[in-house]
C-alpha cells in the first residue's frame, strides 16, 4: 500500500488529523443529505411527526422553554407538574432554552428548530470523534474517513431522531471510549477532562439512558483495568480516573434525583425492562437488515425481536467480526507464525470488554438466568429504566469499530495501492447500502409541517376569538378520551385529533393539561387524573388540588365522541360546548357541576331506601383478611401467569347478558394489573366465546384499585369461566356478575361506605 507522502510534504501530522477529520464531516454530508433533506437548511420549519411521542416531546420542552420558571414542567400533570429530569422532555436542554428565553432573547418559537438541529447537527460532532477514535486506534486516515460516517449513520440513536430526540445523540459514545483511551495513555488528569465531565453531566441530565451508556461504561472500563493490572498501589491512579468519572457523574445524578424529586411512588419494576431488552439476533440480523433479507429469503428461521433489540452492526462489520473469529480460532494451529490480523491492544479489548458487560447488562433475561424476581428485589431504582437494550449501545460502537480496525488492516496489506483503494471502497459502499435499506426508510415520511410555529398558534387564537372563548376563565385543559401515559399499571388509547389540538392551544393559549402523557409518572398522580376520566359514581379526588375555582376546558378529537367511556361521556354530557371545529370540540366544564353527581345522590337514595339487590355472583374475599381491601375485610392474591377466579352457571330460563365487575390493587412495583380472560360455554360444555379485558384500559379508580367491566351474554344453562392473568401476582377484590339493568347494592354495616354496582359510595 502505498504510503502518503504527497500529504506528508505539504502537512503536519496534526493538519493531516483535522483535514482528515474535515474530509469525513464532508462525506458525512454527502451520505446523510438525501436522508434528512430540508432539515439541514429549515429544520424550524419542520416536524418528524405531529402524532405520538414526538409530538409530546416537542411540546413539552416548548412549553418549557416558553411559559415555566425552574426545573418543574407545568405543561402536563395540572396541577402538580413533573419534576423534568425524569421526563423524556430532554430536562437539561429544556432547562437551557428556558434560560436563554427568559434571560437573552425570545426563542419560544425556534425551539422545534433548535431540537431538530442539536440532534442532526451533532451528528457530525459524532463522526469527528468517531474519526479520531479510529486513528487513536491506529487506523489509516483513509480508512477513518470513510467508515467513521458510515458508523454513525448506522448507530441506533439515529433511528430515534424521529421520535425520541434525547436518545439521538451518537456522539456520546464514541466521546466516552475516546477519552477512556486518552487516560489509558496519559494515566493523569488534564484540563480537558472538565469539558468532559460537563458534557457528561449535561447529557446524563438530559436523558438518564444516555447518561447511564457513557458513565456505567466507564466505570466498567476502570474496573477492567485494575483487574488487569494488578492490585499494585502505583498501578491504581488510571483505573481510578477512568472509574471515578462514570461513578462521580451516576452519583451527582443520582443524589439529586433522591434529594429534589418530590414523587415518591415512581413506577420502578415496569414489565418493560424485561420485554424490551438486547438480543445477538439484534445485533447481526434486525428486521430490514441486509442480513436479515438474505436469511428469509433463504428460507432460515430467525427469531422476533423488539424494537429496542434493534442494534444492526450491518453485514460488513458482522463479516468482518467473522473473518476474525476464524482467525483467531485458527491461530490455535500456528505456532510459530501466528496471524496478526486479529490481535487486539490492551485497550481495545478493555474497551470491547466493557462495552460487552454493558450488553450482557441490556440483554439481561434474555441470556442470563437470573430471576425477576430476584432483580426486581435488588436493583432498586434502576429498573425504573425499562428499555434496558438502549444499554447495549456501547456494544454496537465497539464491534463496528472492531470490525474496521480488521478492515484497516486488510487495506493495508492489500497491494497495489489502488486495489487496497477499490477494496475499501467496495465495503463502503456495501455498508452505505444497509444504510439505505435499514435506516433511511425510518425517515421517508417525516417532513410534516412545524405545527408550533407562530401562523399555526395564530389559527388556535382566532378559533377562540371568533368563538368569544376567554382564555383568562380557564385553569386548565383536559382531553378527551383519556391521555395519559406510560406505564406498566395505564394504558391509553390515544385519539390523534384530541392529542394534536391539545397540545397546539395549549401552547398558543398557556393553559396547562391536566392528562399526563409522561414516562416514570408518580403512581398517585397518575391514578388521580384516570380518576378524571371514571364513572360518575366516583367522586374526583384531585378536584381539592385546584388552585382556583375557575372552569376546566374540555377538549375532545371530532372523531372520539362515538368512542367515549362512561365517564368521558359524563363530562361531556355535564359540560358546555363554546367551539366546534372540523377537528375538535371545545367544552367548559364548572367544578361545581362535576362536584355534584347526580348518580352519587341516586346511589345514595337507593341505599337509603333499605333495598339492597344482590348481584348474581359476589366474590368479597372477607375471609383472607387484609390491609390493602378494596371493601370489606379481606382480599385475594391469584397466582402470577393463569389463575382460576370463578366458574358461574347461569340459573337463567333465557340468554342473559350480564355485567361482569372486579377489581385489582396498583401500586409502584409488587403487584401486576393483568387481564382478566372470559371463556362462555353453552349447557353442552361447547366453548362459544373467549375474549380477554386489559385492566390497564379501565377509566374506573377509587383510592389505589382499578375496576374492570366487561358485558357477556350468558346462554341458558351455558357458563361463564373467568380466569387472571399477569406477568406476576394480582390482587383482586369485589368481583361481580349482575344482570344487565340491576343495580346491585351490597352493605357492610361496619363501614362507612357501601357498593352500588361496585362502586364504593359514602353512606
Amino acid at each position: 500500500m502505498a504510503n502518503s507522502s504527497l500529504l506528508n510534504q505539504y502537512c503536519s501530522p496534526k493538519w493531516q488529523q483535522w483535514l482528515g477529520a474535515l474530509a469525513a464531516v464532508l462525506f458525512l454530508f454527502l451520505l446523510a443529505k438525501p436522508i434528512f433533506k430540508d432539515y439541514f437548511t429549515r429544520p424550524n420549519s419542520l416536524m418528524y411527526s405531529f402524532g405520538g411521542d414526538a409530538l409530546m416531546l416537542y411540546y413539552n420542552t416548548n412549553y418549557h422553554t416558553r411559559y415555566d420558571n425552574g426545573s418543574t414542567l407545568r405543561s402536563m400533570n395540572y396541577p402538580d407538574g413533573e419534576y423534568i429530569y425524569l421526563t423524556d422532555a430532554q430536562g437539561a436542554l429544556s432547562n437551557t432554552l428556558q434560560w436563554v428565553n427568559r434571560h437573552i432573547a425570545d426563542i419560544s418559537g425556534q425551539t422545534v428548530g433548535i431540537v431538530n438541529a442539536l440532534n442532526l447537527y451533532l451528528l457530525f460532532a459524532a463522526v469527528v470523534l468517531v474519526f479520531f477514535l479510529l486513528r487513536a486506534l491506529k487506523a489509516h486516515l483513509f480508512t477513518a474517513i470513510l467508515f467513521a460516517p458510515l458508523i454513525v449513520l448506522l448507530s441506533p440513536q439515529v433511528w430515534r431522531m424521529g421520535g425520541h430526540f434525547g436518545l439521538a445523540y451518537p456522539f456520546l459514545i464514541p466521546m466516552a471510549m475516546l477519552w477512556f483511551l486518552r487516560k489509558y495513555r496519559v494515566g493523569h488528569l488534564e484540563n480537558r477532562d472538565a469539558l468532559m465531565l460537563g458534557v457528561s453531566v449535561f447529557f446524563t441530565f438530559n436523558n438518564p439512558y444516555t447518561g447511564f451508556n457513557v458513565n456505567f461504561f466507564l466505570l466498567l472500563a476502570g474496573m477492567l483495568l485494575f483487574a488487569v493490572e494488578g492490585i499494585q498501589r502505583k498501578k491504581w491512579k488510571r483505573p481510578a480516573i477512568i472509574s471515578g468519572m462514570g461513578l462521580l457523574v451516576l452519583a451527582l445524578v443520582f443524589l439529586d434525583f433522591k434529594l429534589f424529586d418530590q414523587v415518591h411512588d415512581r413506577m420502578n419494576p415496569q414489565w418493560g425492562f424485561f420485554d424490551y431488552h438486547a438480543s445477538f439476533e439484534g445485533l447481526f440480523h434486525p428486521p430490514h437488515s441486509i442480513l436479515h433479507d438474505w436469511l428469509i429469503r433463504n428460507n432460515i428461521m430467525v427469531s422476533e425481536i423488539g424494537f429496542e433489540a434493534m442494534l444492526n452492526v450491518g453485514i460488513v462489520a458482522t463479516m468482518a467480526l467473522a473473518a476474525m473469529l476464524l482467525m483467531t480460532l485458527a491461530g490455535v494451529f500456528y505456532r510459530k507464525n501466528k496471524p496478526t490480523l486479529q490481535r487486539l491492544t490492551t485497550e481495545h479489548r478493555i474497551l470491547l470488554g466493557s462495552s460487552l458487560l454493558m450488553f450482557l447488562l441490556a440483554a439481561n433475561t434474555s441470556l442470563i438466568p437470573v430471576s425477576r424476581e430476584w432483580m426486581e428485589n435488588n436493583m432498586g431504582w434502576l429498573m425504573m429504566f425499562k428499555a434496558s437494550g438502549r444499554l447495549g449501545w456501547a456494544f454496537y460502537f465497539a464491534l463496528t469499530v472492531t470490525a474496521t480496525l480488521f478492515i484497516d488492516r486488510l487495506f493495508r496489506l492489500t497491494s497495489p495501492w489502488f486495489m487496497a483503494t477499490l477494496f475499501s471502497l467496495v465495503l463502503a459502499a456495501l455498508w452505505n447500502s444497509e444504510i439505505n435499506q435499514y435506516t433511511r426508510p425510518k425517515f421517508k415520511n417525516v417532513f410534516q409541517a412545524n405545527f408550533f410555529d407562530r401562523q399555526h398558534e395564530q389559527e388556535m387564537l382566532d378559533i377562540f376569538r371568533q368563538n368569544n372563548v376567554e382564555v383568562s376563565q380557564y385553569q386548565a385543559i383536559l382531553c378527551l378520551p383519556k391521555m395519559i401515559a406510560w406505564s406498566d399499571k395505564i394504558l391509553s388509547e390515544i385519539n390523534f385529533r384530541t392529542q394534536i389540538s391539545s397540545t397546539r392551544i395549549s401552547l398558543a393559549t398557556g393553559l396547562p393539561m391536566v392528562n399526563s402523557m409522561l414516562s416514570r409518572i408518580g403512581l398517585q398522580h397518575t391514578l388521580e387524573r384516570v380518576q378524571m376520566h371514571s364513572n360518575p359514581l366516583i367522586e374526583r379526588s384531585l378536584l381539592q388540588k385546584f388552585p382556583n375555582q375557575k372552569d376546566i376546558l374540555l377538549i375532545v378529537g371530532s372523531d372520539a365522541i362515538p368512542e367515549l367511556k362512561t365517564g368521558d361521556q359524563y363530562l361531556v354530557d355535564i359540560s358546555e360546548r363554546v367551539a366546534e371545529t372540523r377537528d375538535f370540540s371545545l367544552y367548559r366544564l364548572r367544578l361545581e357541576d362535576l362536584r355534584n353527581s347526580k348518580a352519587i345522590q341516586e346511589a345514595k337514595s337507593a341505599f337509603q331506601s333499605g333495598t339492597f339487590p344482590a348481584p348474581s355472583l359476589h366474590l368479597g374475599y372477607d375471609e383472607q383478611p387484609s390491609s390493602l381491601a378494596f371493601y370489606g375485610a379481606g382480599c385475594r392474591q391469584t397466582k402470577a401467569r393463569e389463575d382460576d377466579v370463578f366458574d358461574f352457571v347461569s340459573p337463567f330460563e333465557r340468554d342473559t347478558q350480564m355485567i361482569f365487575s372486579g377489581w385489582t390493587y396498583l401500586d409502584p412495583g409488587q403487584w401486576s394489573a393483568g387481564f382478566w380472560l372470559f371463556s362462555v360455554r353453552d349447557a353442552s360444555g361447547a366453548e362459544l366465546d373467549n375474549f380477554k379485558v386489559e385492566t390497564r384500559k379501565s377509566n374506573d379508580v377509587q383510592g389505589n384499585w382499578i375496576r374492570t367491566e366487561a358485558r357477556v351474554r350468558v346462554p341458558r344453562g351455558g357458563r361463564l369461566q373467568v380466569k387472571s392473568y399477569g406477568h406476576k401476582s394480582m390482587l383482586i377484590d369485589e368481583v361481580m356478575l349482575w344482570p344487565l339493568g340491576v343495580s346491585p347494592l351490597v352493605n357492610d354495616p361496619n363501614a362507612d361506605t357501601f357498593l352500588f354496582e361496585n362502586f364504593k359510595v359514602k353512606k
